[in-house]
């Protein structure tokens, strides 16, 4: 078993939260895509049946 100094703890914990908030970002990349595809969608549905009237 290795024992972290706190230098190294510190280290490997800054990678982490790095990783984590790198992660965090993407995750919210994504939704706001698909948020984006479903306001197109129902755009697209309102002007579908706006067209029928």
């Amino acid at each position: 078993m290795t024992t972290e100094s706190r230098k190294e703890l510190r280290a490997r914990q800054a990678r982490e939260v790095e990783q984590s908030q790198r992660e965090l970002r993407e995750s919210i990349e994504k939704t706001q895509q698909l948020l984006d595809q479903s306001e197109d969608m129902l755009n697209r549905h309102r002007r579908e049946r706006e067209g029928e009237d």
